[in-house]
């Protein structure tokens, strides 16, 4: 089961998300520590919410691997999708259009334009991972509705019902 097409897409999206975040994770810490931005709300934004990826989405990539998981995960698929996606404006606002060269610090234009596109890459890879987690976790719900139990045992019966069970037997028998 673990072996599922779905499950191997599950991975490679968590897979590319992780790698994203810590390309932006160390771009970004390097524009915070070479020239002090401690002031730009945006580059915090982005920085913040990369390494918060960056933490959770270790033990994420290895969910999806394992034969019981079952996609719950997706909220925070979701979730994160959107924060990706505030960073992803963020960034472009600040980098695209000819202001890469008249930011706030000196001129990277090359780093500033491959924050931006990781930070698509995550928002894409994320918001496609929700989709990839919610079927997993339908389906995941639906085996567990129509599984027969295993090792289910038959209740005892109680004196009303034993007695209920001879009358029934009795009266069969009569006819």
């Amino acid at each position: 089961m673990a072996t599922e097409p779905i499950r191997v897409l599950a991975f490679v999206n968590h897979l590319i998300v992780w790698v994203s975040s810590l390309i932006v994770t160390g771009i970004l810490s390097y524009f915070l520590s070479k020239y002090s931005l401690s002031n730009n709300t945006h580059v915090i934004y982005e920085e913040v919410i990369a390494v918060i990826t960056l933490a959770f989405w270790i033990p994420a990539m290895v969910l999806p691997i394992v034969g019981k998981y079952g996609g719950h995960l997706w909220p925070f698929n979701l979730i994160f999708s959107y924060l990706w996606l505030t960073a992803f404006i963020f960034s472009a606002q600040d980098w695209s259009r000819g202001r890469c060269t008249f930011s706030d610090f000196f001129s990277r234009c090359g780093l500033k334009r491959t924050v931006i596109a990781f930070n698509f890459f995550a928002f894409f890879f994320l918001f496609c991972n929700v989709v990839v987690e919610n079927r997993l976790y339908y389906r995941h719900r639906n085996e567990g509705v129509t599984a027969p139990m295993t090792g289910h045992r038959k209740r005892p019966e109680t004196a009303e019902t034993a007695e209920t069970a001879e009358t029934t037997q009795s009266a069969t028998a009569a006819v």
